[in-house]
């Protein structure tokens, strides 16, 4: 069943490569201008230090993404390497930025680069804006609570907060006294604080509040207690958008403190373990499992594989376990569930095992994830090659299928697949895959396709761990080719950092010459025969 990768592009007789409607010697596409520049105004505010983007929107055709800047010196287009990137937006009709959790009373400056699909740039004006002093708020903010820290600097002290009521007095069970959550405006990490006590229990969702009472730290969970005054300012605010995460963050192999208390949504995320006896289960999106806990009022009752669309709840800490708590039902969309495979459901990430052959050689496992290359789109001399990578990407995010079962599969497809893992070995280098497969299950079309990993072509041939990027979408920019096509179609491609190895087993049609360069090119990557190689699907995948 095992095939030889035989390469080379097959024209008709008297026919010449094609090049997306260009001729032969020309590039896949023409240069242009550059895009529509934005004008962005600044506003500076709220109840934690933050600065209001606005831009105009880019209504150019070719648009590819806004890059927002912050400095605190002025002229950042001259040097962007010293300017922080805040914000990548890549919908021009998304056109505003809230950048919160900055320094009081600061002059911050901001300019807006907007891209096209032809790499050309350019950038808005340079706008300036200066964050309020805290000093005569009379109040402090979730975000100052928290202090950036495991523990709040204001333990033990009375305050005075003010914030939005995210979870009402009613809606977290509690053994003793009612907990109520409140947050900052701008929502995000350090900017949610519980409130613990019997006053809290009338509070509800959208209630603006000021309240008065004393940090402690619960066993290292920073409370409000011993309240000793709540003020209405209103009600039926608007709540912060729940703030994205993977869930590797909420876990201690990530950086979950900044995480206290704050309103958070988990996408594509896989039930790994069932419920224990205290209701708490485990969930993974490919980045690494967290928990998942009952103490609001959801009916959803996990299984095995189901597939969470998404899960929004608080950050918490208790019994030294961090756990996402949703509210109620509208919190969680399982109509994605039933992972539709046998036994647990594994992520890519725990298929590769992070190791050159997987832990489950020889295994039939099911395997959850979003196909990122159709069944039809590589070339095989024998079964169909298909690639589904985890929703969240990332290093050990990706695995190749090898079957005609998965001939079918498209780009976008939420799947989980059951068969056998196997290690093809070539030339001692082993590519992981899943053949042999004798279930395909697709939860769902046209899904978001994982992010691409921007690497350079050093990283992909001489890294110390290629290996972690086997069947991952990668992306090197800025390339030139360093070496024409040989026997079997593949060429190099260098962007100033070492040379890495295109190959031809997708649709591309054309053959590229020495000192071609080029601003992009996308591929999974791939091994086979003692190299690593990218793989172009179309195309598509590689841009002038």
């Amino acid at each position: 069943m095992r095939r030889l990768f035989l390469t080379a592009v097959v024209l008709a007789a008297g026919a010449a490569p094609m090049l997306a409607g260009c001729g032969d010697d020309e590039s896949p596409s023409g240069p242009g201008g550059s895009p529509t520049a934005s004008t962005l105004t600044l506003e500076a505010g709220g109840i934690d230090a933050s600065v209001a983007a606005t831009w105009t929107e880019c209504p150019d055709g070719d648009f590819a993404e806004y890059r927002l800047y912050r400095s605190t010196v002025a002229g950042i287009e001259d040097n962007v390497g010293d300017a922080t990137l805040v914000a990548t937006v890549d919908t021009a009709s998304d056109t505003t930025y809230n950048d919160a959790g900055l320094d009081w009373s600061t002059v911050y400056y901001y300019a807006l680069r907007t891209s096209d699909t032809e790499g050309l740039h350019s950038w808005s004006n340079e706008a300036s804006a200066t964050t309020p002093d805290s000093g005569g708020c009379g109040y402090l903010t979730c975000y100052e609570i928290q202090g950036q820290a495991s523990g709040s600097p204001y333990e033990g002290q009375e305050v005075t907060v003010m914030g939005v009521v995210v979870v009402g007095g009613e809606e977290y069970y509690s053994s003793s006294a009612p907990v109520a959550v409140i947050s900052d405006p701008e929502g995000g990490p350090w900017h949610g604080l519980t409130l613990y006590g019997d006053s809290a229990a009338s509070l509800q969702r959208g209630d603006s509040i000021m309240v008065t009472g004393e940090v402690q730290e619960y066993y290292d969970f920073t409370e409000l207690g011993y309240i000793t005054e709540i003020q209405r300012l209103g009600t039926g605010a608007s709540l912060p958008e729940p703030y994205d995460i993977s869930t590797v963050d909420l876990s201690t192999a990530g950086d979950p403190e900044q995480y206290e208390s704050v309103l958070l949504r988990i996408t594509d995320a896989i039930v790994t373990t069932e419920p224990d006896e205290w209701g708490v289960f485990g969930v993974d999106d490919g980045s690494g499992e967290c928990n998942v806990d009952d103490n609001g009022d959801y009916s959803y009752t996990p299984s095995l594989g189901d597939t969470l669309n998404y899960a929004i709840g608080v950050g918490w800490y208790a019994f030294s376990e961090w756990t996402l708590q949703p509210r109620d039902d509208s919190d969680i969309d399982a109509s994605g569930g039933g992972g539709g495979g046998s036994g647990d459901t594994l992520t890519c990430y725990e298929v590769q095992g992070q190791a050159d052959q997987s832990p489950y050689a020889g295994e039939t496992v099911s395997v959850t994830g979003i196909v990122t290359v159709d069944g039809d789109s590589l070339y095989s001399s024998g079964q169909a090659y298909c690639v589904m990578q985890d929703y969240s990407g990332g290093p050990w995010s990706g695995l190749v299928l090898y079957d005609n079962d998965a001939e079918s599969l498209n780009r976008g497809d939420s799947v989980t697949v059951t068969g056998e893992v196997t290690e093809w070995e070539s030339s001692g280098s082993y590519l992981t895959e899943l053949s042999y497969i004798t279930d395909v299950t697709v939860h769902e079309t046209g899904h978001a396709l994982p992010p691409v990993e921007l690497l350079t072509t050093g990283e992909l041939a001489n890294s110390a761990s290629p290996e972690q990027w086997e069947a991952v979408l990668v992306e090197v920019q800025n390339v030139e080719v360093t070496e024409a096509p040989g026997q079997y179609g593949e060429w190099k491609i260098n962007d100033g950092t070492g040379e890495c190895i295109v190959d031809d087993l997708g649709t591309y049609g054309f053959e590229p010459s020495v000192g071609d360069t080029f601003s992009s090119i996308v591929g999974i990557f791939w091994e086979s025969y003692g190299d690593y190689k990218m793989e172009p699907r179309d195309m598509g995948d590689i841009t002038e």
